[in-house]
């Protein structure tokens, strides 16, 4: 109990929390490494060019999917857009403003234009630009935080007129009596997740390495890729319409009569996280695969015209 009191009080509007994050990053690591370990090599070396710019937290393929919360506090709040998208679940059928039925910037945005970006034919002779460096962080963390519900939805009715920004502005109780951010329950997997100053944190420590290892194989063991053989695993507008139908139908009816939650609840919801970890991690490998290919389409094709 104690430690789900101080987890409560870390940062509320993080996504995934940064555990989430590398957790999504190391799974889809374990699967390039087996199976492409080209793509591997190449998304390794755009992270490593980027990392003379940052804090030193995001120097690894695992830590940059981070990236995207770290700079949120260095002046970017034009990118907050990319992290979600938000669309409204509204059982009491309000009246809701044009802009938000269907923001045109949000995370479907952000993943086509990192993918627009790196597989650009124009610059095939170059794989190496601040651009190309910068949009291989944004899919590490954006394709992450699809993976959130909460991300993918935000709820309105006679509480919340003007929506709750995907659970930040609505609260549940702790057993313990504490109040928290409903979103932040699920960025930290029901606040199983959670770093803090002694663990996990960045830059990560050989042992913390060796250890988000040994977890990422666990959930990979638990939730194999062959479960998910009929699944999307490219189209970030699939992946978003998923997100939303899971928070309807699972992650909102509980808060509909109350803002507790019962064991049962917590359960489900750490499985339920648990397994989207992995979907993330998949579709995040799928789809830096599907962008490698394609880059050495573009140089086969320049080098042929040359």
């Amino acid at each position: 109990m104690k430690s789900l009191i101080i987890c409560a009080f870390l940062s509320i509007v993080q996504c995934w929390w940064d555990m989430g994050h590398m957790m999504t990053a190391q799974i889809a690591k374990n699967q390039l490494k087996d199976k492409r370990p080209d793509v591997l090599a190449w998304a390794d070396s755009l992270v490593q060019d980027f990392n003379h710019l940052t804090d030193g937290r995001t120097n690894t393929f695992v830590e940059a999917a981070v990236w995207m919360d770290d700079i949120k506090e260095t002046g970017t709040s034009f990118l907050n857009d990319w992290h979600y998208t938000d669309k409204p679940i509204n059982p009491d059928g309000l009246l809701i403003k044009i802009e938000d039925q269907g923001r045109n910037i949000n995370s479907i945005y952000a993943i086509n234009q990192a993918t627009s970006v790196l597989t650009n034919s124009k610059t095939a002779k170059n794989r190496h630009t601040v651009f190309k460096a910068q949009m291989l962080r944004v899919l590490l963390h954006v394709i992450g935080d699809m993976h959130q519900p909460l991300h993918d939805t935000t709820f309105w009715n006679d509480t919340f007129p003007n929506g709750d920004a995907g659970g930040n502005f609505m609260k549940i109780q702790l057993k313990n009596g504490t109040f928290v951010n409903f979103h932040s329950y699920w960025d930290s997997v029901a606040f199983t997740m959670a770093s803090n100053a002694t663990y996990m944190s960045r830059p990560l420590s050989q042992s913390d390495n060796e250890y988000l290892d040994k977890w990422s194989n666990d959930i990979i063991q638990k939730f194999p890729i062959n479960k998910y053989s009929n699944y999307d695993m490219t189209n970030p507008t699939v992946w978003s319409l998923l997100g939303f139908r899971q928070a309807q139908q699972f992650v909102y009816p509980m808060l509909q009569k109350s803002n507790t939650y019962n064991s049962d609840y917590e359960k489900q919801a750490i499985e339920f996280c648990q397994e989207n970890l992995a979907i993330g991690g998949y579709r995040l490998a799928s789809k830096l695969i599907e962008i490698y290919d394609q880059i050495l389409q573009n140089e086969a094709k320049t080098s042929i015209a040359e």
